[in-house]
């Protein structure tokens, strides 16, 4: 169950929401700022994200820029297409940090990604998402491509909820990432519980 963050305010209501879906069981935490926070603003919740992650045994990676995963201390980065490239991310972070990277189902992402020594791929969206709301949906045959092709975990990602999360148990996924149904949860607790519960119960089938 990999959390992505959407900001909040005041920062200590975002704390408090990955505090909780750190109890409910997600298993990976990226903080994710498009802009909307001050320098102030995302250096006092990234320190956060990471004091908290730590005794969870959790990653702590940051979205889109390496140097403020170096100044955060963060075990990682994640890019997109008009980010940083991996290898840009991995001279910046060393050998040791995860290095993460989103496909769109394109031919020859994966590849790059491979090329690039991606430690994990995300692809999506396969459902609406209030995230990447211009990106088209893809086919659930391009995710077991990618998954087929790619040595290293695929995450699914783009509109997961409960009623679907169990869905990518079935396509070989390590996990899906979700934004929305954490973060705008009323319960971030059991939100991030019962979908944790939903994919292992259907990998378990």
């Amino acid at each position: 169950m990999y959390l992505v963050t959407s900001p909040k305010r005041p920062v200590e209501r975002l704390v408090s929401i990955v505090a909780a879906a750190l109890d409910g069981g997600v298993s990976v935490v990226q903080l994710r700022d498009k802009g909307a926070y001050s320098d102030a603003e995302r250096k006092k919740v990234g320190h956060a994200l990471r004091e908290l992650c730590t005794p969870h045994d959790v990653p702590f990676l940051v979205n889109d820029d390496p140097e403020l995963a170096r100044r955060l201390d963060a075990d990682g980065v994640h890019v997109g297409r008009d980010d940083p490239s991996p290898v840009v991310a991995r001279s910046i972070l060393g050998p040791g940090a995860i290095i993460g990277m989103t496909v769109y189902g394109k031919p020859g992402e994966e590849e790059a990604a491979a090329q690039a020594s991606a430690d994990y791929i995300a692809v999506g969206p396969f459902f609406p998402s209030p995230t990447k709301p211009e990106e088209p949906l893809l086919p659930l045959d391009v995710l077991d491509d990618v998954v087929h092709r790619f040595r290293v975990p695929v995450f699914a990602i783009g509109g997961i909820t409960t009623e679907n999360a169990g869905l990518f148990a079935h396509h070989g996924v390590a996990g899906v990432a979700v934004v929305s149904a954490i973060m705008d949860a009323t319960n971030p607790r059991s939100a991030a519980d019962a979908l944790r519960r939903a994919f292992l119960r259907t990998a378990a089938l």
